[in-house]
């Protein structure tokens, strides 16, 4: 990864496909397509999301990443930096929807920052578990087969496993109708940072007071965060 990234800086810069947004440098390693400004996402965030939470972000990387492909993901935050895909496979992405992924990232950047202060007196932990205890019994009142996998919601070391179950198995788009008024996406289901991320997300790039009404606790949270 290391070495494909060295290349690749190198020959976003040779070609001029470097932005910034604020101090924080954006490096086009293979573009969008062709109906996608990156102008226009760079615009967007900085309109919603003020200079200081992007604070020890290093850089943004877009490109056709074979880790995102390997793992089925379309960004990821790693060492500092938010790695983005190009979507070149993905014709009918959105400018807004690639600003998602990045405020979505952006969120993991704030729990490595501000973990304690976050997660410290355990309120969001206490929230979350509470809304799977709760969704547990929904599938089970539906009669959805857990196929014994029932212990998956509550392994910390099993994000993976829960999240394809919860994909192959169980279907989000069937996970999305149970956990209505629970949950803001079925993807918040799979770890308590996966929640925190997508409560982020909603809190800047959606509707507050939805978030407020299902997720209190992690509103309240956020309030006192971004104050």
């Amino acid at each position: 990864m290391k070495k494909y990234l060295t290349h690749s800086v190198k020959k976003s810069l040779k070609e001029r496909k470097e932005y910034y947004l604020y101090d924080i440098p954006v490096y086009i390693i293979n573009s969008f397509p062709d109906h996608i400004d990156i102008n226009n996402i760079l615009d967007e965030l900085k309109e919603t999301i003020p200079h200081e939470l992007f604070a020890g972000l290093e850089g943004i990387y877009i490109g056709d990443f074979p880790e995102l492909k390997n793992r089925h993901i379309q960004a990821m935050m790693k060492d500092g930096a938010i790695y983005l895909s190009s979507f070149q496979e993905f014709p009918a992405i959105t400018e807004d929807v690639i600003v998602k992924d990045i405020v979505h990232e952006l969120a993991h950047l704030l729990e490595d920052r501000s973990h304690y202060e976050i997660y410290g007196d355990g309120a969001i932990e206490k929230e979350y578990v509470g809304k799977k205890k709760r969704l547990i019994e929904l599938l089970r009142a539906n009669e959805v087969s857990f196929h014994g996998m029932g212990q998956l919601f509550f392994s910390e070391d099993k994000v993976d496993e829960l999240d394809d179950f919860l994909f192959k198995e169980l279907g989000y788009d069937n996970l999305s109708t149970l956990s209505a008024g629970l949950f803001l996406s079925p993807y918040s289901v799979t770890s308590l940072r996966e929640y925190f991320a997508n409560g982020f997300e909603e809190y800047i790039n959606g509707d507050s007071n939805y978030l407020k009404d299902i997720s209190p606790v992690l509103y309240n949270k956020l309030e006192e965060l971004l104050a």
